[in-house]
């Protein structure tokens, strides 16, 4: 019996206080400090945007840039005290406004223009250009077609290159 209750004592002594540890103290949250400062300097994004998708359109341009927030803010990492998400110091940073600005103006013209809604229609957004380059690079021109039929070329164009090796 002593046994018994001695394990009964053990096991409710354990399971307090792994309860106690999860717990959060008074006043400190989840993330054990103050909630996080509302974003500062937002220009283009509402300013009443919510964190969440804050971050989610931030992730969204890391990922079409291939770039981290360095890139576009001063940031030295992850919870350090000397980044500055609001300084305007790195010219990345307003370039990408005036991307965003551009997509605003564009997306409805592209909506009107296709007799769609703004909801249905296809949206330009940073990866159909940049397709996870910071600075996109524009392919080469597609080259002429070459005539068909082996016959002369078009009046004005060029006669295509001679195959090395071929009878003449």
């Amino acid at each position: 019996m002593r046994r018994v209750l001695c394990g009964a004592v053990t096991m409710s002594w354990m399971l307090t206080a792994a309860l106690g540890a999860q717990a959060p103290a008074a006043g400190q949250g989840r993330a054990g400090g103050p909630p996080p400062a509302p974003p500062a300097n937002l220009q283009v994004l509402p300013k009443d945007i919510p964190r969440p998708q804050l971050l989610q359109t931030m992730q969204a341009f890391t990922q079409a840039l291939g770039v981290q927030c360095s890139h576009c803010h001063q940031f030295v990492g992850p919870g350090d005290p000397m980044n500055d998400m609001a300084s305007d110091v790195k010219p990345q940073k307003n370039a990408a406004r005036a991307m965003m600005r551009l997509v605003a103006v564009i997306n409805p013209q592209v909506a009107t223009a296709v007799n769609k809604t703004p909801d249905t229609a296809t949206r330009v957004g940073c990866i159909m250009c940049h397709r996870g380059e910071a600075i996109p690079t524009v392919p080469p021109p597609p080259a002429p077609a070459a005539p068909r039929g082996g016959g002369p070329p078009p009046a004005g164009g060029a006669a295509p290159p001679a195959v090395p090796g071929a009878a003449r």
